[in-house]
């Protein structure tokens, strides 16, 4: 049974932590690089508001679902069932950080169901266990700064890091491959991955429904 977010009694101050905010930029970043390809919007599993009221403010037709209630949702919506109802309405669906909560098996369902609900895009993030060296550079006289990453997943361990997770990517069990082969028998194409350097933890994938499947 998936524990609902609202049970754990997180204060804002703690879940809005400076390493959140940069997957929330990214969030945001990934959503803006797809251009006028995506106007209508579904986010699945949400804390606050604050990525979609952010969308919003740029004229993106955003609906929210959950299955807490207790959210506020414009959906409620259970992901380990049928979800049929929603195609045809969106252009993406986002759900960061959600995946990791269901078991694998039915985390690859979801996959299959999601590549079939979506016009064109699915844009996730999922947790990815890893030890880590960031390195972050900048000078005054350049405007971007230079990143490196080194990092070892972690394939002896068998215990996420969070234990409201079932599986994370990384550890034993879980390899990039396994996930990455998982999307690819969902339907979908990776059009993009990412990680940055301030917070490796969140793995992202912008995924395209191959055309095969519409």
């Amino acid at each position: 049974m998936q524990q609902l977010i609202t049970s754990l009694e997180l204060q804002n101050s703690r879940y809005l932590s400076k390493k959140r905010l940069i997957s929330y930029h990214h969030q945001l970043r990934l959503i803006f690089s797809l251009g006028s390809q995506v106007k209508n919007i579904l986010e699945i599993g949400i804390f606050n508001s604050f990525f979609a009221d952010i969308l919003k403010r740029y004229k993106y037709n955003v609906s929210t679902a959950d299955i807490d209630p207790n959210l506020n949702p414009d959906i409620i919506l259970d992901l380990t069932k049928d979800i049929s109802h929603l195609k045809g309405k969106f252009d993406a669906i986002v759900l960061f950080q959600v995946l990791e909560h269901f078991p694998y098996e039915q985390s690859e369902q979801a996959l299959k169901q999601l590549a079939e609900v979506t016009n064109r895009f699915l844009v996730i993030s999922i947790p990815y266990n890893t030890l880590y060296l960031g390195l972050e550079v900048g000078v005054s006289i350049a405007d971007r700064t230079r990143h490196l990453l080194f990092s070892i997943p972690k394939f002896w361990d068998t215990k996420p890091i969070c234990d409201q997770h079932y599986w994370e990517m990384g550890i034993k069990g879980y390899p990039k491959k396994r996930i990455l082969n998982s999307v690819a028998k969902a339907g979908l194409t990776v059009k993009e991955e990412f990680r940055d350097v301030g917070h490796p933890y969140h793995y992202f994938l912008v995924l395209e429904k191959n055309t095969s499947n519409t």
